[in-house]
């Protein structure tokens, strides 16, 4: 090798490796002000009889919450929308997508259309009547002002930048020439943001606006412009910093040998520095679809559990969500409860006439995806190796089993058990809780503190969610 190749790849290996500290050195601080997932593998070193599982959510027993009412919801209610609590009023607010079958054969517009719902309690709801929708016989229904023509699938957020963006609400949704943005000061009649689209192809699908405040840029996650089969059942995804000019559509997720050969759509929202996203896997010859779990640090590289568990699983035959469930995009935190509303379809996608609802599924806090032993013998997990911070208390989301003990220890980075903090110095958590915490006798964080050190969990009978340092 020459001199000059040999200082060109010494140049380079020098940049990759400040490159990798500086992306664990930005993550030890983002570590420090939540908790860390730890499906994350930027936070999981290695596992040992320690599996990965997804905590199934649980169906509300009054389900299905929202069904037609009115007939402008044609074939609706579908989800195809959005739910979210305004803390303005502390209303938990509601956009779901209706079909005009009439309208659709015979080429109208608005053959699908946009409705509002708000509630006290996020249980019942009501329906208002609007009257700003001008295109039924009778105004006096609950379909919003948005667009001109076939609007679905919204995407409602509030805006996390109003100094930057008009209105209160800022929303995605499909349209005729593609998937635009639109503001909204009261969520019932909106504006474009601009008469451009901000994807300018059809994608039929639910497609997902999310704010990434870490790296201070937007993401919609939608389907393909181009594509390998018959059809553009893909997840995709594009970047903007102005909400005005978005990266080329790049496929992110694609099946692989193991999977179903399409993902219908995928919506996505943020709990602490971490994407999860609700993949709809769907099987063409039976015509189900439901969602599964993934995640990501970035958005664009996103790890799901090998087996494919049905986060969501269908209803039994026969019951109304037992074809097809789709869930709204951002979960609905109310204490430590995370609430997902979803549609649910009794009948199978190719089913012309499917009677179906909007329902609620809800999750415990931050107990989305975990590790648990995966045999009577206990699990162990080690993170990767961090920065303790000065003042720091360590506290895990985890649940116990009767008879069961979760433990930590403190490793230095060559896996060496630091003095004081083995297994045997701590005392065994033996309790659920969102924030147990972990303790070391006499022995306190702030005596390693600054130190760069890992730690390892045990496990028996008993399940991780998260760890904190706070």
């Amino acid at each position: 090798m020459s001199r000059m190749a040999f200082v060109f790849a010494l140049s380079l290996g020098i940049l990759a490796a400040r490159a990798i500290r500086a992306e664990d050195s930005a993550y030890r601080v983002s570590a420090a002000k939540g908790p860390c997932f730890l499906c994350d593998d930027r936070v999981v070193e290695d596992r040992w009889m320690a599996d990965r599982f997804a905590a199934p959510l649980v169906k509300h027993p009054a389900n299905p919450l929202i069904t037609k009412t009115g007939e402008w919801e044609g074939s609706g209610p579908h989800m195809g929308g959005s739910a979210l609590l305004d803390p303005a009023d502390n209303f938990f607010k509601m956009w779901y997508t209706v079909f005009s079958r009439h309208n659709y054969d015979n080429r109208l517009p608005f053959s699908y259309n946009v409705c509002y719902a708000e509630s006290e309690d996020g249980i019942t709801w009501r329906k208002p009547a609007l009257g700003v929708f001008e295109h039924e016989a009778d105004v006096q229904n609950n379909i919003i002002k948005l667009g001109t023509d076939k609007t679905q699938n919204i995407d409602v957020m509030l805006n996390p930048r109003p100094g930057e963006y008009p209105g209160k609400f800022l929303a995605i949704h499909n349209q005729k020439g593609g998937v635009f943005i639109s503001h909204s000061e009261d969520g019932k009649s909106f504006t474009f943001l601009q008469e451009a689209a901000a994807i300018s192809y059809h994608s039929d699908t639910h497609n997902n606006l999310v704010f990434d405040e870490e790296r201070n840029n937007w993401l919609i996650f939608c389907r393909p412009r181009a594509y390998a089969g018959d059809h553009k059942r893909r997840v995709s995804m594009q970047r903007s910093t102005d909400l005005k000019t978005w990266t080329h559509d790049r496929v992110i997720l694609v099946p692989d040998e193991a999977e179903r050969p399409e993902y219908y759509g995928m919506t996505v929202f943020r709990l602490n520095d971490l994407f999860f996203g609700m993949r709809q896997s769907y099987d063409r010859a039976t015509g189900l679809l439901y969602p599964e779990i993934v995640w990501s640090g970035d958005g664009e590289r996103w790890a799901a559990i090998g087996t494919h568990p049905a986060m969501l699983p269908l209803g039994p035959e026969g019951t109304w969500d037992a074809g097809m469930a789709l869930i709204a995009e951002s979960p609905v935190a109310v204490g430590d409860e995370l609430r997902f509303y979803y549609g649910g379809f009794a009948l199978s996608h190719d089913e012309p006439e499917n009677p179906c609802g909007i329902g609620l599924a809800t999750a415990e806090r931050d107990r989305l995806v975990g590790l648990r032993p995966s045999s009577a013998d206990p699990g162990y997990v080690l993170t990767r190796p961090f920065n303790v911070p000065v003042g720091a208390a360590l506290a895990v989301n985890a649940t116990v089993s009767k008879g069961g003990r979760l433990r930590a220890e403190l490793r230095t980075d060559h896996n060496k058990i630091v003095d004081g903090f083995t297994f045997d110095d701590c005392t065994s958590v033996t309790e659920s809780g969102f924030a147990q915490p972990i303790t070391w006798g006499g022995k306190t964080l702030d005596d390693v503190a600054g130190q760069e050190l890992r730690l390892r969990f045990e496990l028996k009978d008993a399940a991780i969610f998260t760890y904190s340092l706070q």
